[in-house]
């Protein structure tokens, strides 16, 4: 008990710094200020804490590694890699020129060029930021939604850009919008990750209208997908057609999720057994079957990790000898990313 009442004490004392240093700065502040604030002697400050520097360093590590566990909290409860980043983004963007947490870290990189016991805390705490971004980068990496080369270079220049623009906007009241900075944040991590700059977002997160009620954001309709994206899915594609024209009914398998649903003119099929079982029915005849996408377009919400491609496609099947019959189909196909990368979730398909 008496361990952890030491232990409050401290804390008590550090968050009543950090207070003291949001209204005066490091540079004006003094253990006096902090005593006075929770009406206790200097001596007991200097219990807990051997000096002034002490007190400020331990403060300021704090105050930050709070800051950063909440903006880790809420970048880990996101659905995708895209949604993870750009929740951190947004943390990490200054809410305006008096934002008090940007206020304590620009002053923070002041003080640690005078105080020896600030600067070791000061450099780990910026190595933690960019380990965070990193981390998110290599978990897009891993699920498929980013083509990033060398995400831990991708994370110093994200966490390096938001660092330096923040200095400007905090500091510099009307030099720079914040609607400008994220538009720059937006471009750079879209140039780090493969994407384009509409498609870094987190179209999940509801936000609050000026009544007070949750309305979801209402830009999470699909765009056309970026460069990445269309590759896979393309890539995905062309590897079915192989599967079809092998009459491969496992690969063809590989192409769909396991709670895919597929419509084909009036037949439906909505468990992995009936679609399963309608591909081997169609291969049992010695048929060859060839699928040749004509056109294909295809749109993604990165955000949310899902995609569709509306495609017309020229449908070739025959027997050994016999002259191919030709079909014509439109159709979408709706995917889903999953850990395994994109798969089909959903099929509608008709013969014109």
């Amino acid at each position: 008990m008496k361990k952890e009442t030491v232990e409050q004490r401290r804390i008590e004392i550090l968050e009543a710094t950090c207070d003291v240093i949001i209204e005066r700065g490091f540079a004006g502040t003094r253990v006096a200020d902090v005593a006075k604030r929770l009406g206790v002697s200097n001596s007991l400050i200097h219990y807990h804490f051997a000096s002034k520097e002490e007190l400020l360093a331990a403060a300021f590590e704090h105050y930050a590694n709070k800051d950063l566990a909440d903006m880790q909290r809420d970048s880990a409860s996101a659905p995708t890699a895209v949604a993870k980043l750009w929740r951190l983004i947004e943390s990490y963007v200054p809410e305006g020129s008096d934002d008090v947490e940007w206020m304590l870290w620009i002053d923070a990189w002041g003080e640690a060029l005078r105080n020896p016991k600030m600067k070791p805390i000061s450099q780990e705490l910026d190595a933690q930021s960019i380990a965070v971004f990193e981390k998110v980068l290599r978990a897009g990496n891993e699920s498929g939604e980013f083509h990033c080369v060398h995400p831990r270079e991708s994370a110093t220049r994200i966490s390096g850009l938001i660092d330096g623009l923040a200095v400007q906007y905090a500091a510099h009241e009307g030099v720079l919008k914040r609607k400008e900075f994220i538009r720059l944040m937006r471009q750079l991590a879209a140039a780090e990750t493969g994407l384009s700059p509409d498609d870094i977002r987190d179209s999940r997160r509801s936000a609050k209208t000026s009544n007070g009620s949750n309305k979801q954001i209402d830009d999470d309709a699909p765009r056309p997908a970026s460069l990445a994206t269309d590759f896979d899915l393309r890539q995905l594609l062309t590897m079915y057609a192989d599967a079809m024209s092998r009459s491969d009914v496992d690969a063809v398998m590989l192409y769909f999720t396991e709670d895919a649903v597929i419509s084909v003119n009036a037949h439906s099929f909505s468990t992995t057994e009936q679609i399963r079982q309608n591909f081997a029915e169609q291969f049992s005849g010695g048929e060859l079957i060839i699928e040749v996408p004509l056109v294909t377009a295809f749109f993604a919400d990165e955000g949310n990790g899902t995609a569709y491609g509306n495609m017309t496609i020229e449908r070739r099947h025959a027997k050994a000898g016999s002259k191919p019959v030709i079909d014509l189909v439109r159709g979408i196909d709706t995917y889903r990313r999953t850990s395994t990368g994109w798969r089909c979730n959903h099929r509608q398909r008709t013969t014109i």
